[in-house]
């Protein structure tokens, strides 16, 4: 019980945010999607070697089209042995490729 009441809640918080960024926020927006700034090279490198190393959760947001949402997935970053990065969330595990990113964002655990 308490699990889904704290869902729905993070769901309303979310939409309630998302909706204030559309009206308020500097940050454009696509499809009721926030679209963050393109991160250079060096401070992506930075941030996912930080989210590797002190196991942060992590939220990626990837390139898209000028005018397409980009897709946004969060869980936690790893890297393999032959140094290929892993994201980790729940079911979903695949392998990121940091030229595709856009943004990446450490979530904090409420």
């Amino acid at each position: 019980m308490e699990d889904s009441t704290a869902r729905r809640l993070a769901t309303i918080t979310n939409r309630v945010a998302t909706v204030y960024q559309e009206f308020f926020g500097d940050l454009p927006m696509v499809n009721g999607q926030v679209v963050y700034p393109q991160m250079p090279a060096f401070q992506l490198d930075y941030f996912i070697q930080q989210a590797v190393t002190r196991h942060y959760r992590v939220q990626l947001q990837f390139k898209a089209a000028p005018e397409v949402a980009p897709m946004t997935v969060s869980g936690y970053l790893q890297q393999d042995a032959a140094d290929h990065l892993i994201l980790r969330s729940g079911k979903l595990t695949t392998i990121v490729v940091p030229t595709m990113l856009r943004s990446i964002q450490r979530l904090r655990l409420h």
